[in-house]
């Protein structure tokens, strides 16, 4: 590699992959070699204009052809687990978008796998790496917050038009991984749900940590797609902090001070890029670092075994139903990405 910068081969040409994560390569030193897409005009369009050398509707000789030093999988759920493996084979670490297959037994497959191989497997929980919960896994960390004693937490979208396991695989992930990563391991969970029609699913998740603290969660695809939908309070000794929405942070001190922290989207930094501030970059930028210095990666395959086994816990059938769907919102981006 040249300039400390990965070369890499991106799998997967998709809306997801183009709105979110190729922009961010640039931001972790990731040098684009290759893009592959079963639909060779999306190939073309994201090797043009992503900077690729070459592209391919094989993914089998792009691995065979490229010399390349890590591979990014972004496609659909259901083909993330042999890619991932694949990939393995060939000795390549491999960042993989969330989930990284379909159920918990295909995660240990894959786990094995990689400890076999000796490879890293990155999963794209990018919660864990947006700015506003990096600040917050700080606050609570330092010593005069105290243990952190109990969580509550909200995440909303638009209806997704499928059945609970589906909600919980393609959304619920996040949030899991993020508690993980903020509270340590969760060694109960029990839950209600609320199922009015065959997909408009709404969970309450009672958690109760390793370290003792307790927490809710609130899951539900009966919201908007387009209007807020995320919120985090961790309570501490005498103290709390709030996270709303990635945009907004409360650390509420016991004499009463507020310390807030929110974005400042007039200035042109980096950190003010809804790519840093969502954590698509940060992500990437962990997965690269992981890379260089030879350290696991976080969220890894282990992590994302736990995260898997608490929504075994909620949806033992791990039955992923959804029906095809579209969005008002991607009217217009329907335009820019043809």
């Amino acid at each position: 590699m040249s300039d400390n910068r990965l070369r890499v081969g991106f799998i997967g040409c998709g809306r997801h992959a183009t709105k979110m994560l190729y922009p961010s390569l640039h931001l972790a030193g990731l040098e684009l070699t290759a893009v592959c897409d079963l639909d060779e005009s999306k190939a073309q369009r994201n090797a043009r204009w992503f900077g690729a050398q070459r592209y391919y509707t094989d993914h089998r000789q792009l691995l065979a052809a490229e010399a390349i030093d890590a591979v990014l999988i972004c496609t659909s759920p259901g083909t993330h687990a042999y890619l991932v493996s694949e990939c393995l084979d060939k000795g390549l670490p491999v960042f993989v978008e969330k989930p990284l297959a379909m159920n918990l037994a295909d995660v240990e497959s894959i786990q094995a796998h990689s400890r076999v191989a000796g490879v890293p497997v990155m999963v794209g929980t990018m919660k864990r790496h947006a700015l506003i919960y990096r600040r917050v896994k700080e606050i609570i960390e330092r010593p005069d917050f105290g243990l952190p004693s109990a969580v509550q937490a909200k995440m909303t979208i638009g209806w997704k038009n499928g059945n609970g396991y589906a909600l919980l695989l393609d959304m619920g992930v996040h949030m899991l991984d993020l508690l993980l990563a903020l509270m340590g391991n969760v060694d109960e969970v029990t839950y209600q749900k609320a199922q009015f029609e065959e997909t408009h699913i709404s969970y309450a998740i009672l958690l109760h940590f390793a370290s003792g603290a307790v927490g809710t969660l609130f899951l539900s695809d009966q919201h908007s797609w387009i209007r807020t939908n995320e919120r985090v309070e961790i309570t501490g000794n005498g103290q709390f902090v709030v996270a709303e929405n990635l945009t907004r942070l409360e650390h509420y001190l016991p004499d009463g001070e507020i310390h807030t922290w929110e974005p400042g989207f007039s200035i042109p930094n980096d950190e003010n890029l809804t790519h840093f501030l969502v954590g698509y970059a940060g992500e990437l930028q962990a997965f690269a670092d992981a890379i260089r210095t030879g350290s696991p990666p976080h969220a890894d395959i282990a992590d994302a075994c736990k995260v898997f086994q608490l929504i075994k816990d909620i949806e033992p059938l791990e039955s992923y139903g959804k029906s095809p769907q579209t969005f008002d919102h991607w009217q217009s981006e329907n335009t820019w990405l043809k």
